[in-house]
């Protein structure tokens, strides 16, 4: 009786252990370390046996999934944080996907960084970085342990092999809202170093100007700025039959809109809300002029057109040749 009563006692007192441990593991997708279960109470032949019965899953040295299927997203996440070792933050391309900068790629690896005074740990499916900067430029973003999102652009940058992409991903995370051009530029300031500094500079300027995506930004350096043609004014709020729209540059003076129509955005109901602005425009006796990314490849054509345009309407200036082989002129 005594030892059945003893025996009772210990499976309820195991029960509730493990009810501990899946109520600390739930929020992170089910993982949990050897240290954490030990706080608990639940020691590693408990583990070991959890795994046996095949109820468990053995992700890394030390990292446990409560369950034995394929960890998802979250689980795999925080498996890679927890393996890392004290100190590791989310960084990156993973945080920039956290903060909606970037999307996810498919099979993409959990990118994780710990401060430079640890030893870097191989964690299969991560890829662990060691950071000055660490503890300095970490953060807790929807419960992550993760670098800021000011220094997960500045990251990402310091990686990138192009200006181009460099201008895309600057535009990409200010019109996500998820940090500010204002936020970078404070963040570059504490950085001894930093890839591409002035042309972050440079786009950040613009950014806080109005431009928005990186079309703009082509248009802006390639083909207004560069011809001497008038600045417009970016992103300007306007109504289309009492619906509210946006037009990306707007020449007021001289009754000029220039639409820069990258793909994204301008597909599907996006055709109809552009067309509906053209027509606006038109009835407010506006010219628009339309270009995509193919047509500022030729931007010496598409400056002669906006001067053109604009000439039609009041500009008396004078278009500026922008190098020996420029064609605006001709």
């Amino acid at each position: 009786m005594g030892d059945g009563w003893a025996m009772a006692a210990e499976a309820t007192r195991g029960a509730v252990l493990l009810r501990r441990l899946r109520e600390l593991a739930a929020p992170r997708g089910g993982v949990f370390t050897t240290g954490q279960a030990s706080e608990l109470g639940v020691g590693y032949e408990v583990i070991r046996s959890q795994i046996a019965a095949g109820r468990w899953t053995r992700l890394h040295e030390g990292v446990y999934l409560m369950g034995n299927m394929r960890p998802g997203e979250t689980s795999a996440r925080w498996s890679a944080l927890l393996a890392s070792g004290d100190g590791a933050v989310l960084s990156h391309r993973t945080a920039a996907e956290i903060y909606g900068i970037r999307h996810r790629a498919p099979g993409s690896q959990v990118h994780v960084s710990i401060p430079a005074t640890r030893v870097e740990v191989p964690v299969p499916g991560a890829r662990v970085r060691r950071s000055r900067l660490l503890p300095g430029k970490s953060t807790t973003y929807k419960g992550w342990p993760i670098t800021t999102a000011a220094d997960t652009v500045l990251d990402l940058i310091a990686e990138l092999r192009s200006p181009h992409d460099v201008v895309a991903l600057l535009t990409d995370a200010c019109r996500s809202k998820a940090v500010t051009a204002e936020e970078i530029l404070k963040a570059m300031g504490r950085r001894k170093r930093q890839r591409y500094r002035q042309l972050v500079k440079d786009v950040l300027a613009d950014v806080v100007g109005g431009l928005e995506s990186l079309l703009e930004h082509k248009y802006l350096v390639r083909v207004e700025r560069p011809h001497g043609l008038p600045y417009g004014r970016r992103q300007v709020k306007a109504e289309a039959h009492g619906v509210p729209i946006r037009e990306d540059v707007e020449y007021d003076e001289f009754e000029t809109v220039v639409e820069l129509d990258g793909r994204l955005g301008h597909e599907g109901s996006g055709r109809h809300r552009d067309r509906r602005r053209d027509n606006a425009s038109t009835v407010g006796k506006k010219a628009t002029l339309r270009y995509g990314h193919a047509d500022l490849e030729e931007p010496c054509h598409a400056a002669m057109e906006v001067a053109t345009v604009l000439t039609h309407h009041g500009w008396t200036g004078q278009i500026k040749r922008c190098g020996s082989r420029c064609r605006a002129t001709s």
